[in-house]
């Protein structure tokens, strides 16, 4: 069974890079990282897709202002594979967000809401959580 986390007042500035370890279920449909002020203010919401919502092998990126999804994006580039472990890391910067993939493929997500700091971390759905550290 997967386990979800949740993290408030990090205070992670510009700059931060978070480093996500965990395994994916032999069974898992998609996991998520967010990363923003609170739950309703998302400036990063990461969402690997194995087979969920009519998405299959995509990573859907997207930011949630007020409660509000935005735009969301499409990337094809899927190195996930259920049954074995994962590493991802998100440099937290000005202008955007940049993941760096298991397979080194390196991609960015824009900072849409203009956040200085990003305070609340989530990470659920079916990714069981090895280690999260910051630097």
């Amino acid at each position: 069974m997967a386990r979800e986390m949740v993290a408030y007042k990090l205070s992670l500035r510009h700059g931060s890079r978070i480093k996500i370890v965990g395994d994916i279920p032999r069974d898992a449909k998609h996991y998520m990282i967010n990363l923003g002020r609170d739950e309703f203010n998302i400036g990063l919401h990461f969402n690997p897709r194995f087979n969920y919502q009519n998405n299959i092998k995509k990573i859907i990126c997207n930011s949630k202002s007020d409660g509000i999804w935005g735009k969301e994006l499409k990337e094809r580039n899927f190195p996930f594979v259920p049954g074995t472990t994962m590493e991802i890391s998100i440099i937290f910067e000005t202008h955007d967000f940049k993941m760096k993939l298991p397979d080194g493929f390196e991609f960015t997500f824009p900072n849409r809401l203009k956040l200085h700091t990003v305070d609340y971390l989530e990470i659920g759905h079916d990714i069981l959580i090895r280690s999260v550290t910051f630097k």
